[in-house]
């Protein structure tokens, strides 16, 4: 399967963990959920969004297979540059889709975000007190007020953020696509065995 049409594939689901992750308000009920995993949710979810992105980038540039060959081009050449193609579809998806909900969560979205934030913010804060009684020496905990300010919804300036990100997450995938398809080609011939021959070879058989 070529490049485009694997990182499109594995795009689509890149783009569904962003949106879980940006839009996570709109289906998480702050009184409903359990404190321990409304606050993992808070504060592991942009973590753990960048692993996914990055794993389903490495996916896509291991089930990627050069669709096209080039005369002159080594095999493990197009494995790398087609592994980092791959990858970088994705990036371009999820970058693209994290623009627009980040305009929607500071337009459309911006009310739902602070009726969130206030109602999460206690039940974070219960948590962390929680935890931080069964330490000896405990941290500080941050109040519900300082919590609060902490999901409050993006603004309109923070849409050039956005693109920066974007830009760094195009290059993070990419090159861990690059890096797999250089891998690829180091580990020898391809998974059915051989080298795949590219379609202008010729042979001859003798007479």
């Amino acid at each position: 399967m070529g490049p485009l049409r694997t990182g499109f594939r594995y795009g689509v689901v890149a783009v569904l963990v962003a949106l879980a992750a940006d839009l996570r308000f709109l289906f998480v009920s702050p009184t409903g959920t359990p404190n321990w995993i409304l606050t993992a949710i808070e504060e592991y979810r942009t973590s753990l969004a960048l692993a996914a992105y990055i794993f389903l980038g490495i996916l896509a540039a291991l089930r990627m297979r050069p669709d096209r060959m080039e005369q002159g081009v080594p095999y493990r050449a197009l494995l790398l540059r087609d592994g980092a193609l791959a990858a970088t579809v994705g990036a371009v998806m999820v970058g693209a889709t994290l623009f627009v909900v980040t305009f929607l969560n500071a337009t459309v979205f911006s009310d739902t975000i602070r009726d969130y934030a206030h109602a999460a913010a206690p039940s974070i804060v219960a948590y962390n007190e929680k935890v931080a009684n069964r330490l000896n020496d405990p941290p500080p905990v941050p109040g519900a007020a300082e919590i609060e300010q902490g999901l409050q919804p993006p603004k309109l300036r923070d849409l050039g953020r956005s693109i920066a990100n974007f830009v760094m997450r195009a290059l993070l995938m990419g090159t861990a696509g690059a890096i797999v398809g250089l891998l690829r080609g180091r580990a020898g011939p391809d998974r059915d065995g051989r080298t795949p021959d590219p379609p202008y070879a010729k042979t001859s058989e003798p007479r």
